[in-house]
């Protein structure tokens, strides 16, 4: 039987500590969303048992997202939930920094007592050898052997004095290392205050389990890639994998683990429409802009401002930020083995396969901007769904950088890999001249002409792009003349107007040049704007 308990029906009742059994309800499943996970606990129970009780568990999960699962043949019956103040760690790594600690500190207060003890001896000693004014006492005819006695003293001084430059250095070293322990300590020890205990009445007719859901939002996952370039095969090898972390304050040890593109924390209820309205802009009065900045105002504004989002700044900051992942609903992984996921916040990775696509290389070449040209691989995009997230890319084995990629916004595969330094790029300008022209002067004219020489030094053949931007008028009175030598592949290329290219095949060893010519006329009296 499955029931979920709203918060106003989780009443705090007064616990029987006879009469509650106490087991252990390990976590066994976690389901991980980009910014979310859904944590399942299993508890057994025998057959006659009436009550469970659950305790010790970190009270930083939303009670309104409980849902408990019995196994057929258990009823439940009242479930409380009642928090208490934290005094034990969570979790293992917090236990053993707090021993290691109470250790340190424990040696450093014994040897503080050493120091007083070879202080007081030291103290004493110095006594011996002064009077009450401070004056050195010579030794008594009476004693038997003065010298002797003297030499007692000063070998004990020195001793005590040994005893406390020793006790000193073992101090300040153990005083640094419980330093870094504290440290340490306080960087691992969660955000928890309170530890919460469950009680549940049931009536068990059979052996079963108890199954206990909820949400917890400090933990997540975003995928990561690792893009892999076979140059000379034409192959691209996408590793995806998956960056996963918690701060729950408890260890999550040999869980199944499943991850999901889901968001169980967005609005389940999407947009109402609302009327289109149609209004003139409310003038602002005199009163109104002399109480504000200039620059806020204009003659006119809307009638109601935009509501501004509140910042949350309490708290500390998520793990992942989430991502919206198109897809029919939800994509889950469900991953091999057990996990064991520490409770610190540490990130670590898991593999979620790898998949080869063929790709086309093109070195891409924008000769106006830089003199090196960039490789470019293009190819179809993979079946499935990709979510958005960080991408290294590697080329025959060498790093080479890494990308944000989102493949929502691409129609192909396109992957950069890099400067290809065996294609030089040259520029050189062929003229750059202006002045004046048409019927009584009244044109400004310019003419630019600009010629790109490139070479390929690889010991093969290179497909390669070679961009320009071409001047755009964007007013009628503008008037643009290009020529291209050879003819241009492609105008307005991906759909960037002006942007041409020369789509090529570059020989080894070969030399190919380009050549620009633009001629700008417009009236005399207009300045034109990134005219260089």
């Amino acid at each position: 039987m499955k029931i979920a308990f709203p918060r106003f029906f989780l009443l705090a009742l007064a616990f029987s500590p006879l009469a509650a059994l106490a087991f252990d309800a390990p976590i066994t499943q976690v389901t991980l969303y980009p910014g979310s996970a859904l944590i399942e606990r299993t508890a057994p129970v025998k057959a006659g048992d009436t009550k469970l009780e659950i305790a010790n568990l970190p009270a930083n999960f939303d009670l309104d997202s409980v849902e408990i699962e019995t196994s057929p043949g258990i009823e439940p019956g009242e479930a409380a939930w009642l928090d208490s103040a934290r005094f034990a760690p969570l979790n293992r790594v917090e236990a053993a920094l707090e021993a290691r600690v109470r250790q340190l500190a424990g040696k450093v207060n014994a040897l503080k007592v050493d120091r007083k003890a070879a202080a007081r001896e030291l103290q004493y000693l110095e006594s011996l050898s002064k009077g009450g004014n401070g004056a050195e006492v010579t030794p008594r005819a009476a004693t038997p052997d003065p010298a002797r006695v003297l030499s007692l003293i000063r070998q004990g001084s020195l001793d005590a004095e040994r005893r406390i430059l020793a006790i000193d250095a073992q101090t300040r070293d153990l005083e640094r290392e419980l330093q870094a322990a504290e440290h340490d300590l306080a960087r691992v020890r969660p955000n928890v205050d309170s530890v919460r205990t469950l009680s549940l009445n049931l009536a068990a007719k059979n052996s079963g389990h108890v199954k206990i859901r909820y949400l917890f939002h400090d933990a997540g996952w975003r995928p990561a890639y690792r893009a892999l370039l076979d140059s000379a095969k034409g192959v691209v090898r996408l590793e995806r994998a998956a960056q996963i972390a918690q701060r729950s304050g408890e260890d999550w040890n040999n869980i199944r683990l499943t991850l999901s593109t889901g968001q169980p924390r967005q609005s389940a209820e999407g947009p109402q429409p609302q009327s289109w309205e149609l209004r003139f802009l409310q003038p602002v009065s005199a009163a109104a802009r002399s109480t504000a900045a200039p620059a806020m105002f204009s003659n006119y504004e809307f009638a109601e401002a935009a509501p501004v989002e509140a910042m949350d700044a309490a708290g500390a900051a998520p793990l992942f930020e989430a991502e919206i992942t198109q897809g029919e609903f939800a994509t889950e992984y469900a991953i091999p083995g057990a996990i064991t996921l520490p409770a610190d916040g540490r990130r670590l990775s898991v593999t979620l396969g790898n998949v080869s696509v063929p790709v086309t290389l093109e070195a891409r070449i924008f000769p106006r901007e830089s003199r090196a040209a960039w490789l470019v691989a293009t190819g179809d995009l993979p079946e499935g769904v990709w979510s958005a997230g960080e991408m290294r890319l590697y080329r025959n084995g060498a790093f080479v950088g890494q990308q944000y990629w989102n493949p929502h916004q691409q129609a192909r595969l396109i992957l950069p890999f890099g400067q290809d330094e065996l294609i030089r790029v040259e520029t050189k300008p062929r003229d750059d001249t202006q002045g004046k022209g048409g019927f009584i002067a009244q044109k400004n004219e310019r003419r630019i002409a600009d010629t790109f020489t490139i070479v390929n030094l690889h010991p093969r053949p290179v497909e390669a792009a070679i961009l320009e931007t071409s001047p755009v008028a964007r007013n009628q009175a503008i008037e643009v003349t290009r020529r291209f030598q050879p003819e241009i592949s492609k105008d307005d290329w991906e759909s960037v107007p002006g942007v041409v290219v020369w789509n090529t095949r570059l020989k080894a060893g070969e030399r190919q040049v380009f050549s620009v010519e633009y001629h700008i006329r417009w009236p005399q009296d207009q300045k034109i704007d990134r005219l260089p």
